[in-house]
């Protein structure tokens, strides 16, 4: 409710800004609660400062947003002091508290459900030091995840857009020898070469058809040996269904007008 008026408000009062805000929520909270618990505080953090001290966004941020990643995205949007909706605050109180409640209930369904595939595919390869290679969104679900693996057993190594050339050297070289899990966001996996693992899962569904396929071109190239196996998470009831339903149509133009068979590459499952 609070994504859909206030995306209709801002649509009425042609506020760029708040509208992409909305949009950015609905990515959070289908990443994790973890994720949009952080991206609320930083919000309310916004809007508890004084009037005088909020402006609006720039105009020139559909550009901005367009090139920026997930994080930056999130980062340049919640850092901003951009001007509240009528009545944003005790919404955002409102859903922060609902926020707090459920992840202290326990970790997030997709990331048991996570660690459920983890299982089945160490079983179905016999293989318990199984390698696989999960991407996120945002940092906040990325520190989430790698917390919850460790917390299971798993030797887990992460990469973000934040690591130097150095520190990204080292994750890699973990993630080829002692470490089982690599979490990355997509702007930590740019120019790797992981052909040593064949798993992927996208624990976030991007938006963008072809991010799909270039994550999953990090196993996927020469010098791999085995059938990639790559898994595409979407919670039911949420708008990532609808992005997939998108992506599929996406793909299905490509096949049509070019004869490539992207669809095949990146989304040929029957299970979610």
């Amino acid at each position: 409710d609070y994504v859909r008026e206030g995306y209709n408000q801002a649509t009425i009062e042609k506020n760029t800004a708040i509208g992409f805000l909305m949009i950015l929520f609905q990515r959070l909270v289908t990443s994790s609660v973890c994720a949009i618990r952080t991206a609320l505080e930083s919000r309310l953090e916004v809007l508890a400062l004084p009037e005088g001290q909020l402006s609006l966004f720039g105009e020139d941020v559909g550009e901005q947003w367009a090139n920026l990643d997930s994080q930056d995205q999130m980062e340049s949007m919640l850092g901003s002091r951009m001007q509240g909706l009528k009545n944003e605050r005790a919404e955002v109180e409102l859903l922060l508290s609902a926020a707090r409640r459920c992840e202290a209930k326990g970790p997030d369904i997709k990331a048991q459900a996570l660690l459920d595939w983890l299982h089945k595919l160490q079983r179905e390869e016999n293989d318990p030091k199984l390698k696989a290679l999960v991407f996120t969104e945002f940092v906040a679900t990325q520190a989430m995840l790698a917390e919850f693996l460790v917390n299971r057993g798993f030797p887990v190594v992460c990469l973000n857009g934040s690591l130097t050339l150095d520190e990204r050297r080292e994750a890699q070289r973990a993630f080829s020898d002692e470490a089982q899990i690599l979490v990355s966001t997509d702007a930590g996996g740019e120019g790797l070469n992981l052909q040593f693992c064949h798993v992927v899962f996208n624990y976030d569904l991007p938006w963008n058809p072809m991010k799909i396929e270039q994550r999953i071109g990090r196993v996927d190239r020469i010098g791999q040996t085995q059938v990639v196996r790559a898994q595409n998470f979407a919670l039911e009831d949420t708008v990532e269904l609808r992005v997939r339903e998108v992506l599929e149509e996406k793909l299905e133009r490509i096949l049509k007008e070019f004869g490539v068979d992207k669809l095949a590459d990146v989304l040929d499952s029957e299970d979610d």
